[in-house]
């Protein structure tokens, strides 16, 4: 996910599984909605418009994710070759001033699915939370995340570097 350079630039990496983390979601959406459709009060293709939304939002979403600690040996074993990598560190303000970050913000862990119907009626945002929320079982990573939206759908690198120095 992330490509750290000579010119002390991160390169934010386009998320590759979004597709199978939405259709899971509403699957769950589905089966939590699942009394409201067997009754008819609500229609199954009801919910592919925020489908729709939902992907059009996080089909062109960068993300690079951090943990607040390096201590954790499941996440050594995880994440760093079975204890084999190296750690690297970052000072979040320092990477929070790049202007071209769309969101950021710590993880929120819950064992909750994600209700995307929520997002209809109030004024939350369903990626945001698609993207910022893990299951209860993570909750030792202590997840932060950097996004990027590339909203125009350039194909050059230099909209999702963000400068550290």
């Amino acid at each position: 996910f992330i490509n750290v350079n000579k010119n002390n630039s991160l390169l934010l990496e386009l998320a590759k599984n979004n597709e199978d983390l939405i259709d899971f979601i509403v699957n769950q959406q589905i089966e939590k909605n699942r009394e409201y459709i067997e009754n008819n009060s609500i229609e199954r293709t009801d919910l592919y418009p925020v489908y729709e939304l939902v992907m059009a939002s996080l089909s062109r979403a960068f993300i690079c994710c951090f943990s607040q600690t390096a201590t954790n040996s499941l996440l050594w074993s995880h994440y760093s070759n079975s204890h084999t990598g190296f750690c690297l560190r970052f000072k979040k303000d320092v990477l929070l001033n790049d202007l071209s970050l769309f969101d950021y913000g710590e993880v929120k862990y819950t064992n909750e699915p994600i209700n995307l119907m929520e997002g209809l009626y109030d004024n939350s945002n369903p990626a945001r939370n698609i993207i910022f929320t893990k299951d209860e079982n993570w909750r030792y990573e202590q997840e932060f995340r950097l996004v990027h939206q590339d909203v125009a759908r350039n194909n050059e690198d230099d909209y999702r570097v963000c400068k550290y120095s």
